[in-house]
């Protein structure tokens, strides 16, 4: 078989699964109808996306192959006579978009899938589809225009087996014969139309036209009501499944539905129901004998308790899988639910629980269910009335609330002995946080999936997966485990079985502590480890992994790794498929070169390729002398583009290969061992002080007034000592900006006011510096404070408790203390001031707590004469009358400074 048959294959049976894939939505995975009402099959999800992660690599990268061998054939830009631009977008699919005034007429037998969107026809004419008698399937949406279909339009199209004809918004009404010649239809989508009854349209679903019509998806229609003669025109169909969801439904007839004799799943989900309507409609349906088996509630608004009437209805049927999800119950109680014998799969998914009593499922109430999902909900950990021993599937995901309110999920230990019969777990987004080795105790049967993704685990000790020997599918996704969380061999001890397991984005920087890390999966397919912080691969890493055929390294810092070193993939299994996309590698070795030969396909798009001789000279020697190319690669050779020079950005890195010159004296030199010893000595060294002047000088910016502060008192330090000599200097009245800086406590801010009023408003009509008056605006308030202090000849402090209790006034009166001794210490000796006075003036506004005070402080107060305010109208002028007195400009006699 060849290699692009091979893929074919592989496309073919994967191309369903890829749905799930694509939809999936806060940690679980479901087609987009399944995610509207709100059922789910978690068995059958996680088998296919077991199968999906072991052989995704396998359909991506092989429809890449398809495209790129001679066989395939892609249409891109084919212009019909009907002005419609359609391309082939994959091996059987023509798209038209946007351009179509007219669907196309050319014949093109190769085609089984037609889509055509965003049109600008009006209407389908008979005859316009008649070349295209091969389809097996129609997507009709997006086309705004279109307001009619003829009868007759399918005639003809009897392979045709899938039809959507959806938002569509202005078609409101298909007359009887427009499915005409869709003899082999099983599903028709009908969605998001303007359809407002039944009756606009029905006439065209009779089995007359569609004999096999099976499912039928009407969502989000504004049809508001269902009658009793809405779907007589179906009688005899063949009609499995209904979708009504978001039809804003309001009443539906209790034998509206007696048509459908084969009916087996009626979804009515984000619809506001009457409870005594619903439980109405199955009882007819049941009593009508219509083997109604699946139910879906998804959201219509149920709230307190579950109806007793409706549990009875459903009780009494043939249902097995019934979803209430989305509704609010949040006190469940037992006794809620009659006794169901034929339940075998509830869905109660964000009903607000907050708890789950034991008694409420039992063995007795629910003999049979096999599958509970209660994601969404609040409960505070496992709790004994959840784990029911004839559960075979139990999903708890999402029980810690959002981010912004999130709880601890407790698991507790040896919760899950009893659970024997337990096959798939879901545990991903709880607040866990830690994994012990009793955690999983009992649960030897879980074979399917055990999912802990985004469950903040920062710790899981050895062999806490001991006993899950048949487990094939673990998902620990997103949980950003510690830097001091080694992964060593023993975490995954007893996994033997194993075959998928999922590590992405969880911030391991490394994987070298035990290169051994996943030699007990001797069976592992597939090996999630991309968004993660790898920068190097250990040669040991997947040798024991001889079974892997798919690892994802994407998104992580991985640089190349170089001849020298033992390569990577030397004994994988020649089916392997990597990728590594997005990743660090700015050149290909020819170790990488030889590691990417042994390997089926390697993805490579999105690396820094720099096309320079630096990088690529030794390569293509290597190339050269073995008569190989980069062509050589299992890859999209046109996702290898160059990232740097800039004159060979974005062009391609094979191009660049073919036009190096090998004789060009640029390479020579690049390559040259002494240029190692010139790149090594001189430009690390400059790069090195540079970046070094760099952090000097943001420090600098950053803290320049702490700085200049430490400067001003390692200047007062040096002049005290010596260090430095004093200039004489003559200083007076006119020496200073202001008279006195005022430090205070913005809570004494009343008291500063008439302070600054009575001092500067009468003789002798001082000068004072207040911040909230004469600091300039935008200005930064440390270096303003400085620059304050040095232009007063004084320093008034308030001292108050505000002022004690303030880190600015603290500051400030460091600063004071520090001009202070840079007086006493020289300047002081040569200056007269009025006695020896010094510049620092008390003002003691009530009590102050002593707690608050530092030593500082309290020194100051109990050496230095303070004036203290007081309320008494006669002391106050007193006070007034020595403050302006203390504050008064001096006589300035200069003292002449010692000769040498």
């Amino acid at each position: 078989m060849t290699g692009t048959s091979r893929f074919k294959s592989r496309s073919s049976v994967l191309r369903e699964i890829y749905i799930f894939r694509e939809e999936k939505n806060d940690g679980q995975t479901k087609t987009h109808e399944e995610r509207k009402k709100g059922m789910v099959m978690p068995w059958s999800v996680f088998w296919q996306v077991l199968l999906l992660l072991c052989a995704l690599f396998l359909d991506s990268l092989g429809s890449e192959v398809e495209h790129a061998t001679d066989n395939s054939t892609v249409v891109t830009g084919l212009e019909y006579d009907s002005i419609c631009k359609c391309k082939e977008v994959s091996i059987g699919k023509m798209s038209c978009q946007a351009t179509c005034m007219a669907p196309p007429s050319t014949d093109n037998t190769n085609i089984s899938v037609l889509e055509i969107r965003s049109s600008t026809f009006v209407g389908l004419r008979v005859g316009t589809l008649s070349a295209w008698n091969s389809l097996k399937a129609i997507t009709i949406e997006d086309n705004y225009h279109l307001v009619e279909i003829e009868p007759g339009t399918f005639r003809g199209m009897d392979l045709v087996t899938n039809l959507s004809i959806s938002f569509n918004i202005n078609l409101s009404y298909l007359s009887g014969g427009v499915f005409e010649g869709l003899d082999s239809l099983v599903t028709l989508q009908l969605r998001k139309n303007n359809f407002s009854a039944f009756q606009s349209f029905v006439a065209a679903l009779s089995p007359k036209y569609l004999p096999w019509l099976r499912k039928l998806i009407l969502n989000e229609n504004p049809l508001q009501r269902v009658e009793v003669e809405d779907l007589v025109a179906l009688n005899g169909s063949l009609l499995e499944d209904l979708h009504l969801v978001s039809c804003q439904l309001e009443y539906v007839h209790p034998e509206s539905l007696n048509t459908l004799t084969h009916l087996r799943a009626v979804y009515l989900g984000l619809n506001t129901l009457n409870v005594s309507l619903l439980a109405g409609l199955i009882g007819e349906l049941t009593t009508s004998g219509v083997p109604l088996r699946i139910l879906n509630l998804y959201s219509v608004g149920l709230q307190s308790s579950i109806p007793e009437n409706l549990l009875n209805a459903i009780a009494d049927s043939g249902i097995t899988h019934l979803s209430l999800a989305r509704n609010q119950f949040q006190s469940l109680r037992p006794g809620s639910f009659p006794i169901m014998p034929h339940l075998l799969h509830l869905d109660l998914r964000e009903i607000v629980a907050i708890n789950f009593p034991q008694g409420i499922l039992n063995g007795t109430v629910a003999p049979n269910l096999t599958t509970l999902l209660f994601g969404g909900n609040r409960l505070p950990g496992i709790v004994p009335g959840i784990l029911l021993p004839h559960l075979e599937s139990l999903d708890l995901s999402s029980n810690s609330g959002d981010s912004r309110d999130r709880s601890y999920f407790d698991l507790g230990e040896e919760m899950f002995v009893n659970m024997t019969n337990l096959s798939y777990l879901n545990l991903s987004y709880n607040y866990v946080r830690t994994i012990s080795r009793k955690t999983f105790k009992g649960l030897t049967n879980l074979d399917k999936a055990l999912s802990l993704k985004n469950a903040t685990i920062v710790h899981i000790e050895p062999y806490s997966f001991s006993e899950l020997k048949n487990l094939q599918f673990l998902n620990l996704e997103d949980n950003l485990f510690p830097s001091y969380i080694n992964l060593t061999s023993s975490l995954f001890e007893g996994l033997m079985n194993l075959k998928v397991l999922l590590l992405g984005g969880c911030g391991i920087p490394s994987l070298s502590i035990d290169p051994n890390v996943f030699s007990p999966l001797a069976r592992l397919e597939y090996l999630g480890l991309e968004r993660n912080l790898l920068v190097t691969l250990s040669p040991q890493l997947f040798s024991p992994l001889t079974n892997l055929l798919g690892v994802d390294l994407s998104t992580n810092l991985i640089v190349p790794w170089k001849d020298e070193i033992e390569r990577v993939f030397k004994n994988v299994s020649t089916s392997l498929q990597v990728f590594m996309q997005d990743n660090k590698l700015t050149y290909i070795s020819p170790a990488m070169i030889e590691d990417f030969l042994d390997v089926e396909r390697i993805k490579l798009s999105g690396n820094p390729f720099t096309c320079d001789c630096r990088y690529f000279y030794r390569t293509k020697l290597w190339l050269g002398a073995r008569n190989l190319s980069l062509t050589s690669l299992r890859t999209t050779q046109s996702s290898l583009k160059c990232y740097s020079p800039d004159k060979w950005r974005e062009k391609s890195l094979l191009e660049y290969l073919d036009k190096l010159d090998l004789e060009e004296t640029i390479c020579k030199f690049v390559i040259n061992p002494n240029s190692d010893s010139i790149f090594a000595w001189i430009i690390i060294p400059v790069v090195i002080l540079m970046i070094v002047l760099l952090v000097f000088l943001i420090l600098w910016y950053k803290y320049r007034s702490y700085i200049r502060y430490w400067i001003f008192l390692a200047n007062v330090n040096m002049r005290r000592h010596g260090f430095k000599s004093r200039r004489k200097i003559q200083e007076g009245y006119s020496n200073y900006q202001y008279d006195a800086f005022v430090s205070y406590s913005n809570e004494d801010r009343n008291f500063v006011v008439r302070l600054v009023a009575m001092l500067e408003n009468y003789e002798p009509f001082l000068k004072l510096c207040v911040y909230e008056r004469d600091f300039e605006i935008g200005s930064v308030i440390s270096e303003s404070i400085l620059q304050s202090v040095a232009m007063s000849r004084r320093i008034v402090l308030i001292v108050s408790d505000a002022f004690v209790r303030s880190q600015w006034c603290m500051w400030e009166l460091q600063l004071a203390g520090s001009k202070k001794m840079f007086l006493e210490g020289g300047e002081k000796r040569r200056l007269s001031l009025r006695g020896g006075e010094d510049p620092l003036v008390l003002v003691r506004l009530g009590q102050v707590a002593d707690t608050h005070m530092t030593p500082f402080l309290k020194y100051l107060l109990k050496t230095r004469v303070y004036l203290e305010w007081d309320h008494e109208p006669k002391r106050q002028r007193q006070f007034w009358d020595r403050l302006r007195t203390t504050l008064s400009p001096p006589s300035i006699s200069i003292s002449p400074g010692p000769t040498n």
